[in-house]
């Protein structure tokens, strides 16, 4: 073979798959074959009109509030938005009584109001929570990021604080446990190396964790440490910040708590017995916090894997005051048409999680919009606005509050406009918010939820508080987006 044919083979190659391709383009190679089923072939998807330059079609009908249980004039008055939150306790309560309860009393004197927010990748990297915890510390006081675990695969991701650690074992609740561990609160537990000999006058052996403080307000300095664990049987310790304190209990969870005021928290554990570690977190003596509870890849059924005696444990150390579950993401399939079986699933995680908080309130926020692409053109995927209807239900089945994100986002389609408008909010795999949109869905809950804590401080006849106009945004900023 001469040099100019083999020079020429790539090109011949590619030419006659490219050929290939087009032709079969032209029939239909959509089918099923054993339950799998083969997607259309379309070389030239990529380059077809797509998102906003082209019309989304509607794939699924637009949800009404046909479910709506209360009656109150504000509620009334409300429901007409899809975008606010929906309140399914009895017309006498608010089911977020006890959270709103709590801010009051901040307000009269030190208090800590404490939300404990759990969900998927959404909220990974402390995406929307790290926004709506500065919207609340901005009105109701508070300083500090709250629960930071021991080791995270988003540790440099993260904006909200500075974090790495060396010398861990972690476990999970998508993973079998060993026996003698316990999940904690997050669903992780982090396991230090031990020593048959502890050595205390060496600083710098052991498992170690640093948290660095980030410049921004409220997060700056870390005030007030807390080191949550397990059981310990035996000489375990951990250093903190040159500080030596020894780690002692009984109680499926236990808590240190240690005077800080510094810009880092540098610790490491020497311990001769194995011991679980569930976390740290920083925070002041009053205000309000909000732990992030990110799981990649949890549908929200697996939370119930953390035992309810581990949870309540922890709610005696912390006094969680508002727990947010947003799930969802990873249970949405377009094939999928009837959630029945998440619908019951999820309803077990919600009575297990009241029976770990009873005095907490619970706000349940659906899955927000997510596109796939069909033919060469991305929509919504039309099992997003089944399971939203499927959540609701949940809620109200339960008597909780629950916030639609789908609708927030601006409904059937919005994830497009997300992604392709003149100010990208989403990222290119048309399901998750990059910084700007979580920015902006974590100011719109905080608002929703201000617009519920006034409406139900009227009927108490005290003062409401106003946000911001750049807080007060809503369905209409969704409508902007281009």
């Amino acid at each position: 073979m001469s040099d100019k044919n083999r020079h020429l083979q790539p090109f011949i190659m590619v030419f006659t798959i490219t050929i290939v391709l087009l032709v079969l383009s032209q029939f239909n190679t959509e089918f099923t074959i054993a339950g799998y089923k083969t997607k259309k072939v379309a070389p030239l998807s990529d380059i077809q009109l797509t998102g906003s330059l082209k019309k989304v079609p509607l794939t699924h009908p637009l949800i009404t509030d046909s479910i709506i249980a209360k009656d109150s004039t504000a509620f009334a008055l409300r429901q007409v938005d899809s975008s606010n939150i929906f309140d399914f306790e009895d017309d006498t309560t608010s089911a977020l009584s006890h959270f709103f309860q709590s801010l009051n009393l901040g307000k009269k004197k030190k208090n800590k109001t404490r939300i404990a927010y759990f969900g998927d990748s959404m909220i990974e990297g402390d995406l929307i929570s790290q926004d709506l915890r500065e919207c609340l510390q901005d009105y109701f006081g508070g300083d500090g990021v709250g629960y930071v675990p021991i080791t995270s695969i988003v540790s440099g991701f993260r904006t909200s604080v500075f974090h790495s650690f060396d010398g861990w074992t972690t476990y999970n609740l998508l993973e079998n446990v060993p026996s003698g561990h316990s999940l904690g609160i997050a669903g992780f537990c982090f396991v230090p190396n031990t020593f048959n000999v502890v050595d205390t006058t060496n600083a710098n052996i052991g498992s170690s964790v640093k948290y660095t403080a980030v410049k921004r307000k409220h997060l700056n300095r870390f005030y007030e440490t807390k080191v949550l664990y397990g059981k310990s049987e035996g000489e375990n310790h951990v250093i903190i910040n040159g500080s030596r304190h020894k780690l002692s209990g009984n109680n499926l969870v236990n808590q240190l708590v240690v005077n800080t005021s510094s810009q880092q928290v540098n610790a490491r554990f020497q311990c001769k017995s194995p011991i679980d570690i569930y976390g740290f977190s920083m925070e002041s003596d009053s205000g309000v916090f909000v732990d992030n509870f990110s799981f990649r890849g949890n549908s929200g059924l697996p939370i119930q894997k953390v035992k309810q005696t581990i949870y309540s444990a922890t709610n005696e150390c912390l006094d969680y005051d508002l727990i947010i579950l947003e799930y969802g993401l990873n249970a949405v399939n377009p094939i999928v048409t009837d959630f029945s079986w998440y619908e019951r699933g999820m309803n077990v995680v919600i009575k297990h999680m009241q029976a770990s908080f009873p005095n907490a309130s619970i706000l349940l926020i659906s899955v927000g919009d997510k596109s796939y692409r069909k033919d060469g053109v991305y929509q919504t995927d039309p099992s997003v606005p089944i399971l939203v209807e499927a959540q609701k239900r949940m809620a109200k089945d339960n008597k909780l509050a629950f916030w639609s994100l789908y609708d927030a986002m601006g409904g059937n389609g919005s994830m497009v406009k997300w992604v392709e408008g003149d100010t990208a909010f989403a990222n290119r795999d048309y399901t998750h918010f990059n910084f700007k949109g979580a920015h902006k869905v974590g100011k719109l809950l905080f608002s929703k939820i201000i617009s519920e804590y006034n409406d139900y401080n009227k009927k108490l006849s005290l003062n409401p508080i106003t946000p911001p106009k750049e807080v007060l945004v809503g369905n209409d900023t969704s409508k902007k987006l281009k």
